[in-house]
């Protein structure tokens, strides 16, 4: 795969690493991963080369001058930003001094809501002319509202878009990590080739539970079931990090409380449970991190449920509510104001 590395050190704060292929296209996709701070790059379709047996001069050490680093003139230099760890006021001081509960509890808190697809991608294309865009960027404002509803004043709920715009996968959890997120929730709805099939799920990162959690992953990432199987490899050592415990116990209090708000009005709730699986849009998140599938919009009763205002408010309510129990904070009256409601772009209207 790699015919050739070259490094090279413009300067002291940048390194630059170049990767020479063999082949000139070869599909590629590069993440970052924390604790340790890793890069990923995955090349798609191929496959290890052979082991090459040491030589000679491989056992007695090249005695050749090590290369010079040369700066590369068409590297620009990155503007200085303020280290993400470095506390910039007294309020930010005071929130990383509290553990999750606490912060909320003082109006410290702050929820990133991923409203999947956007664009010129649609996701999920249903019934009744139905597509999951829309239906989640409608379902995230609603859960927005909730939960400035539920939680105490100060509280902030940040969307990572606000309008029909196309967003990166590994854009949105960059965007939770830049506002240093104390939880992040991906909304999506679900599809699937049977027509019967319904229900709502709840997603946590790691290995594909099921064969259809991979084939899951897969669509809502923009790729195929094949290549999927380097990032399963990669995720097998976050299983041990302490936020996939944490991220359990959120798709748990969510799962929960959709299915508790949901059967309160509705009959024939499909409960599929909480789930494991490779997505994209939550690697590299670093706070508690869930994807919620809430319906099929392939299923006509579920589709016809999801055409009504009703229906998606019941639906917000409850992952409001699943995300207030997790977080721990004291709930408040749906009759006074919560917390604030922030939009990444500026232009973009309150609901």
């Amino acid at each position: 795969m790699a015919r050739k590395l070259r490094v090279g050190r413009p300067d002291r704060k940048r390194m630059r690493l170049v990767i020479e292929l063999r082949h000139a296209e070869i599909r590629h996709r590069v993440f970052t991963l924390p604790e340790p701070a890793r890069i990923v790059i995955d090349l798609r379709d191929t496959r290890p080369a052979q082991a090459k047996m040491p030589t000679e001069r491989d056992r007695t050490g090249d005695k050749s001058p090590p290369p010079r680093a040369i700066p590369d003139r068409q590297v620009s230099r990155p503007e200085e930003r303020p280290l993400a760890d470095a506390p910039r006021s007294r309020r930010e001081r005071r929130r990383r001094s509290l553990n999750m509960t606490a912060r909320f509890r003082a109006g410290l808190g702050r929820i990133v809501l991923d409203p999947g697809h956007g664009g010129r991608d649609p996701g999920a294309v249903g019934l009744y002319g139905l597509t999951e865009k829309r239906l989640v960027l409608d379902i995230s404002r609603r859960i927005s509202r909730s939960l400035r509803r539920l939680l105490p004043p100060g509280n902030r709920v940040i969307l990572t878009r606000t309008r029909d715009r196309f967003l990166d996968l590994k854009k949105r959890t960059a965007f939770a990590n830049k506002h240093d997120a104390d939880v992040f929730v991906s909304i999506h709805v679900n599809s699937s080739p049977i027509r019967s099939t319904r229900g709502v799920e709840t997603y946590l990162l790691a290995e594909a539970s099921t064969p259809r959690a991979l084939r899951l992953a897969a669509r809502e990432s923009g790729t195929t079931v094949s290549e999927m199987s380097d990032l399963q490899k990669i995720l097998g050592d976050l299983t041990l990090r302490s936020k996939v415990t944490e991220s359990h116990q959120l798709a748990n209090h969510v799962q929960g409380a959709i299915i508790s708000r949901l059967i309160e009005t509705y009959s024939n709730i499909n409960d599929l449970g909480v789930k494991r699986g490779p997505f994209y849009v939550l690697v590299g998140a670093k706070m508690p991190s869930i994807l919620v599938e809430m319906a099929f919009v392939t299923n006509r009763s579920e589709a016809r449920r999801l055409k009504t205002r009703k229906f998606r408010q019941n639906i917000a309510e409850g992952i409001a509510m699943g995300i207030s129990k997790f977080i721990g904070a004291t709930p408040r009256r749906a009759s006074v104001p919560g917390g604030r409601e922030i939009f990444q772009n500026t232009e973009a209207t309150r609901p």
